[in-house]
């Protein structure tokens, strides 16, 4: 007799390449519309292009690129167990934003995120459509100041 095959999620496994949807299997209906409704708010800004690749510690993700900058500007971690979103913001870029007119949930993000040489890494748990949207806007403001910068 064989022992049962342990199924990988498709999201730890870093040689199979999956599909949106494999990636989305282990969600509730909930959680997947929250997941989808967030992808098509970043999708929807001008000269947006979604990418689906492994991003080492945050295994398959979605990243969100624009033309002209250096690295993704925005990922969707669809991790089962958390998903969130993380968007890289240039520290010197911090002291240009309109921090006070953000929700505290998202200058809170802004504020603890880890800095690496000099880009600050803030990632938000997706827990709701009116949290993803105010994270997509500080994406759009982000994406807005380094635009001016050129």
């Amino acid at each position: 007799m064989s022992a049962p095959s342990k199924t990988r999620l498709a999201w730890l496994d870093r040689f199979k390449a999956p599909t949106p949807d494999d990636l989305l299997a282990p969600f509730n209906k909930q959680s997947s519309a929250l997941i989808d409704h967030t992808r098509q708010k970043l999708r929807s800004v001008d000269g947006v292009k979604e990418d689906l690749g492994w991003h080492g510690v945050w295994n398959w993700t979605f990243s969100f690129r624009v033309p002209g900058e250096e690295r993704p500007w925005a990922y969707l971690i669809p991790d089962p167990a958390r998903p969130r979103v993380s968007i890289p913001v240039m520290d010197e870029m911090i002291p240009d934003l309109p921090v006070r007119k953000l929700s505290k949930f998202v200058r809170d993000g802004l504020t603890h995120a880890p800095l690496v040489d000099g880009v600050r890494w803030a990632s938000w748990d997706l827990l709701s459509k009116t949290q993803a949207d105010e994270i997509v806007s500080l994406a759009q403001l982000r994406l807005k100041l380094a635009i001016a910068e050129r």
